[in-house]
């Protein structure tokens, strides 16, 4: 597994635990986890001269900024 799956492994591992939470501020920080492995992967993605993942990988963390403020509330 090169860099670019590990972090894109670990921002999908901190989506889906914002979602197991019962608190605001613990879903912030797993979103700022997914949020920043995600450019993690896509800069690895960018390193890898893999474009067209580094697109895709930030167009999903451009998802994930959208889903948490929708659906938490600001802090």
């Amino acid at each position: 597994m090169n860099e670019m799956e590990r972090n894109e492994q670990l921002a999908e591992a901190a989506y889906d635990a914002m979602y197991d939470v019962h608190s605001d501020a613990v879903a912030k920080m797993h979103y700022e986890d997914a949020t920043l492995y995600f450019a993690r992967a896509a800069e690895a993605a960018r390193g890898l001269g893999r474009a067209d993942d580094a697109a895709r990988l930030e167009q999903r963390r451009d998802h994930v900024r959208n889903v948490f403020r929708s659906q938490f509330r600001p802090l």
